[in-house]
């Protein structure tokens, strides 16, 4: 089947990461995802036991706390069921100890947002996956979990791009590894030391002939308003790829950051 290079462009435009990619780590339950030697990560679990062996009978060396990091120095065949997935053991180093710890209790990543750090893991329920999110602070923690649409994504954070307020931003950016895949992502709001989530978007196509696309602009970026948000939403279908017969359309709303709160709701259907 032929795919004009217009309806090219628009699927690259849908599937490809972010313009800042290049400073995005991109996470996923592959196999070829996982910690690797030489890596430094961070303890998502609070008074992890690093173990003398690969198992849980094994002498335990060390408690460690939510946030402290170790080397990965390999991992290991054996694994032990965790958070709703077989998680490996892996050989770490920590301070002048070496041991082993259960995957399930790494983070896939730190992130300090206004003077915070939050820290990220994979869970699952039955057939559905979650994202695990704790913020540390003051030697404590509180947890946030989020159902996930799409399990390969970046993380990315942000200052409040112009939205009085707000003490940051946070995005749960996900990459559409195949046609078919949730390519837009969710977003979380900073506010009185609280995350809240916001709105989950959905960008997505099909083979190159049908595509869906919903986005924010705030007011910092490039064809933003003032003191709101610009949602923008756009869907096509091509009818006849050899006269690039595309049938589209658009919508947008401005929104407002009110009370804790998105008004009026950006996903309100239209009704006669």
């Amino acid at each position: 089947m032929k795919i004009s290079p217009l309806v090219t462009y628009l699927i690259m435009l849908l599937t490809l990461p972010s313009i800042n990619a290049q400073e995005t780590t991109y996470h996923c339950l592959w196999e070829n995802c996982g910690y690797q030697p030489g890596e430094k990560v961070y303890v998502f679990g609070n008074d992890v036991k690093l173990r003398t062996a690969p198992n849980t009978d094994s002498t335990v060396l060390q408690l460690l706390k939510i946030g402290e990091w170790v080397e990965i120095l390999e991992i290991t065949a054996a694994s032990w069921p965790y958070q709703g997935f077989d998680s490996p053991f892996y050989k770490v180093r920590y301070d002048d100890m070496t041991g082993y710890i259960i995957g399930g209790l790494l983070a896939l990543e730190r992130k300090t947002l206004n003077g915070e750090n939050y820290f990220f893991a994979y869970a699952k329920e039955g057939e559905h996956i979650f994202l695990n999110i704790r913020k540390v602070a003051n030697g404590l923690y509180s947890e946030y979990q989020v159902a996930l649409a799409n399990t390969t994504f970046g993380i990315e954070t942000y200052d409040d791009k112009g939205l009085n307020g707000l003490d940051g931003i946070l995005f749960i950016d996900y990459y559409a590894e195949a046609c078919g895949s949730n390519g837009g992502g969710i977003y979380f709001f900073v506010q009185n030391d609280e995350l809240l989530k916001v709105a989950q978007l959905t960008e997505a196509s099909d083979s190159g002939l049908y595509w869906y696309a919903e986005k924010f602009i705030f007011p910092n970026d490039e064809g933003g308003i003032p003191k709101k948000i610009l949602y923008k939403k756009e869907k096509g279908e091509v009818y006849d790829e050899d006269s690039n017969w595309i049938v589209s359309s658009s919508e947008t709303r401005e929104l407002r950051w009110i009370d804790g709160k998105l008004s009026p709701n950006y996903n309100e259907k239209i009704t006669n």
